[in-house]
């Protein structure tokens, strides 16, 4: 149930409208700051914005559709018609990636990674104030909570069949907190690192898809109403994107110290680490599958494995970004 803000005639404006709106202001404002300060690309800078919210709408519904296709009469219905329906954060990222590669292609501008480091971390603004839509409704949120009634951890959904008061994980706002902290955190080291002159391109996108796939790893564990592949019904499509964003950036940033520094024997420690952390929160998704009541001790394990592959992370790419690049052999 949406809560109502403001009625003027047949026209019904929702809570849950108004604060993604916010969100999006926000995202756009936070956007233009970074992207015209590091680049002074203004025809870039604003011409990426209306071409990203459109193909973000489309690609949200085009998630949203397919793995809640009943919630819509078909494809072109849901794809045409904005008036209904819901939308998945998933294809904001998707969208925004696609408008940013677009206009490289166009050549309005000539670094796709300066411009997704910028969106990454207006992204994380965007997304800490949007998820904060859900106090208006009953989405995201996770299992009953009889331990504790406060928050920021739990919030009351009223049952819709029994009308009965349910005190329930407030996964909406822990994930709101998740991205704010994102943003301060990387927004300081991106400041940091531009002012010491030791900014490389790219790898603000790759540590927030890393850090923020982990958090939706689990987050998106608790919630009641995610989103599933049609093909089995019960595996996540956001946690499995979640876990190809920290893969994305350990490939990427392991590639880039084997490049910089050669290949040395040790680094298949770190590597089987991971592998063991990925490995190890996968077990725990299947455990608190089976073993609800004991949610707090599996997500607790499975964040450890996730933080300890994020350290290991990050790790590498310090290691990969001291090294120098390695000069080839001419003949």
């Amino acid at each position: 149930m949406e809560q109502i803000a403001l009625i003027n005639g047949e026209t019904v404006i929702y809570w849950n409208s108004i604060v993604l709106t916010l969100a999006s202001a926000a995202a756009i404002c936070f956007f233009l700051a970074l992207y015209l300060d590091v680049s002074g690309n203004a025809v870039a800078g604003f011409g990426v914005v209306p071409v990203s919210i459109v193909l973000s709408l489309a690609a949200a519904r085009f998630f949203h559709w397919y793995s809640r296709a009943d919630s819509y009469d078909g494809f072109v219905s849901a794809m045409t018609d904005y008036t209904t329906g819901g939308y998945a954060l998933t294809g904001v990222f998707l969208g925004c990636f696609l408008g940013a590669a677009l206009l490289r292609l166009l050549g309005l501008h000539r670094n796709l990674s300066m411009m997704l480091d910028c969106m990454s971390l207006a992204g994380a603004a965007g997304i800490a104030v949007g998820r904060q839509a859900s106090f208006f409704n009953s989405s995201d949120r996770g299992q009953v909570v009889e331990s504790v009634r406060s928050l920021p951890w739990v919030y009351p959904v009223t049952n819709a069949v029994s009308g009965a008061v349910e005190y329930r994980l407030a996964t909406f706002l822990i994930q709101a907190m998740v991205a704010a902290v994102l943003f301060v955190v990387l927004g300081l080291w991106y400041r940091r690192e531009n002012r010491l002159g030791r900014r490389q391109d790219g790898d603000l996108c790759l540590i927030f898809l890393m850090c923020y796939g982990a958090s939706q790893v689990v987050l998106d564990s608790t919630r009641y109403d995610s989103l599933f592949f049609r093909s089995n019904g019960f595996v996540s499509v956001v946690q499995v994107l979640g876990a190809l964003g920290i893969a994305l950036a350990a490939i990427l940033f392991s590639r880039r110290l084997v490049r910089n520094r050669g290949f040395r024997p040790w680094y298949l420690l770190l590597w089987l680490a991971m592998a063991a952390g990925i490995g190890g929160a996968g077990y725990m998704e299947y455990y608190v599958q089976r073993r609800g009541n004991e949610a707090v001790f599996a997500y607790s394990v499975m964040s450890a494995c996730l933080g300890a592959v994020v350290l290991l992370t990050l790790l590498i790419r310090s290691l990969g970004k001291a090294g120098k690049p390695r000069m080839s052999k001419t003949k």
